[in-house]
């Protein structure tokens, strides 16, 4: 991580933009034998590596008054049955977001957090399922999102965009829930999911 903040500085010559989108999910019952090694990667790769990150770019982002912008999940918001580690790792995420945005404030950067609902992406392909298993996950949550689709990663971006912009310039400490409905409809809810796969 530091080569790429050097490389970026050294290139650009400023970071104006840090944008946070580690994420891998991977479900762990409290019962596994393996739980707390589950727990241990899920907080590196969905919060520790967001902190480390954001600590080394902190110089860089004051001189630019620039801003950050994490990648948590509406799985930051509610509780998934058997995926606490996950679970715990976003929201985590989400007060690490509301701390920085206090704290960096003074310097003029802001912080904010967007929790993403299902995102066609090929984040269930990444924690291991089948192709054939993803795109009937994807289908499911197609039919019980309230907007009558899953997201694009182009509906992520587009938030990032907005968070980023002068735009949102009075903007910071919030989490912006792109979820087509999701978490408004109560719906991250396995049982849910599971009768449309």
């Amino acid at each position: 991580m530091r080569r790429l903040v050097d490389q970026t500085i050294k290139h650009f010559g400023k970071l104006d933009i840090l944008v946070n989108n580690a994420g891998a999910g991977s479900s762990g019952p409290i019962a596994d034998k393996n739980y707390y090694e589950i727990y241990q990667k899920q907080m590196d790769i969905n919060l520790n590596s967001v902190v480390y990150l954001t600590h080394i770019c902190v110089e860089h982002l004051e001189k630019t008054k620039g801003n950050i912008v994490n990648i948590s999940s509406m799985g930051g918001l509610r509780a998934v049955i058997d995926f606490s580690p996950y679970n715990m790792a976003k929201c985590a995420l989400d007060m690490f977001t509301r701390c920085m945005a206090a704290e960096l404030g003074p310097k003029r950067i802001r912080v904010n957090v967007i929790n993403p609902g299902p995102v066609d992406s090929g984040f269930a392909t990444a924690m291991g399922l089948s192709q054939e298993m993803s795109d009937k996950l994807m289908d499911g949550y197609r039919q019980m999102v309230p907007v009558g689709r899953s997201g694009s990663p182009n509906d992520i971006a587009y938030a990032i965009l907005y968070l980023a912009s002068d735009h949102a310039a009075f903007v910071t400490g919030t989490n912006l829930i792109a979820d087509g409905g999701c978490v408004a409809a109560n719906l991250l809810n396995p049982d849910a999911l599971n009768k449309y796969l």
